[in-house]
């Protein structure tokens, strides 16, 4: 089960809900909004740190076999890069995606793809080399697009063993 948390104001629950199901067979229930914690953004990049943002979803749910998704809508990033769409922690079975560059005619798609993706990382998947599985690494939306939404058949085998 993967609960769901989204950013306040935001309503991506059913796109995420569906692309868990339908991708990967994951069952997920809508865990609440939330805020993103103030000690997150970084002034002089003025983006968010990721990993501040999904320590504020462990803070939600207590129970540790349960996935937890996050959805926001602010610019992230981590050190070394300039920007990211999503992050996982597999070690505390949490990740994020930021919605925030993926706007557009093809929103809900990337989204659901990136959604995906990170929860692929929480089921202990890596990046792919195969450009259209989803999987692969995105490096800019125009790479979000280019994938499928669904794992190829390498990763899926991974996934069922």
């Amino acid at each position: 089960m993967t609960s769901v948390y989204q950013q306040k104001g935001l309503d991506c629950y059913n796109i995420v809900e569906s692309s868990l199901k339908n991708c990967l067979n994951m069952d997920s229930r809508f865990g609440g909004y939330f805020e993103i914690p103030e000690d997150s953004y970084d002034g002089w990049t003025r983006q968010y740190n990721p990993r501040r943002i999904i320590r504020r979803l462990n803070e939600l749910n207590d129970n540790v076999n349960e996935l937890k998704m996050g959805v926001v809508d602010v610019d992230i990033r981590v050190v070394g890069t300039r920007f990211i769409f999503g992050i996982a922690h597999p070690i505390h079975r949490s990740a994020i995606v930021s919605i925030y560059r993926l706007g557009g005619p093809k929103l809900k798609e990337r989204v659901s793809k990136e959604v995906v993706h990170e929860a692929g990382h929480l089921l202990g998947l890596g990046h792919c080399e195969h450009p259209r599985c989803v999987m692969h690494f995105s490096n800019t939306v125009e790479d979000t697009d280019q994938k499928s939404e669904r794992p190829c058949d390498s990763c899926r085998r991974m996934i069922e063993e």
